[in-house]
């Protein structure tokens, strides 16, 4: 009976250390997204998850070491009982995620859908005729959204793809020093930001 014991426990230890495994193949292969893992919905940082996320680790990673090291009086290897402290902190990780999550949705804060913005690296910038420069937009909250790229005031030109601004060959007659560059979030269009170049 007891090396019965012991072996479905040692099967079920390796049945859950090659769910393990899958589970980290997957994310090393991105079939699954970690990006909203420890966020909101609205991309905001989530203590509550992070928190329960390093915690459930911990005490999965003692639960694992529990039983790998299980030995009965003899020193013979045995299936041990689990540690009821164990249990309890894991417990304990639970509940206060659940809390920390009711808490949050109490507040009208906290289920606030907060707006999409836009922002252009860097903000202002030099550049020299026949020179590029190249400009990256950072959308908070839809960091996969599309952004559209154009050229709203000066010389020059601009990759609506990629952000790229290529300035003109030579000044302009009437010469004009500065071009602005204007970044919109195709799904929400009244989403933009603003980029300053000047021309030198």
């Amino acid at each position: 009976m007891e090396t019965l014991v012991i072996v479905c426990g040692y099967l079920i230890c390796g049945l859950v250390g090659l769910i393990g495994l899958a589970i980290l193949w997957l994310i090393f292969n991105g079939t699954i997204d970690l990006s909203r893992l420890i966020s909101e919905p609205t991309g905001d940082a989530s203590m509550g998850r992070f928190q329960f996320l390093i915690f459930t680790f911990v005490i999965s990673l003692s639960l694992f070491l529990v039983i790998i090291s299980g030995k009965d009086k003899d020193g013979k290897l045995a299936f041990p009982p689990i540690p009821g402290g164990v249990l309890t902190l894991l417990g304990i990780s639970g509940s206060s995620f659940a809390v920390g999550k009711a808490i949050q949705f109490s507040d009208p804060a906290g289920i606030e859908d907060r707006p999409v913005t836009v922002t252009i690296t860097p903000a202002k910038a030099a550049v020299h005729y026949k020179a590029t420069q190249q400009f990256k937009a950072d959308v908070a909250r839809k960091p996969d959204a599309k952004v559209h790229w154009a050229v709203v005031a000066g010389p020059g030109t601009v990759d609506a793809d990629t952000g790229l601004y290529s300035a003109p060959a030579a000044a302009e007659v009437p010469p004009a020093p500065y071009a602005t560059v204007q970044a919109t979030c195709v799904d929400y269009p009244d989403v933009t930001d603003l980029a300053v170049i000047m021309l030198a």
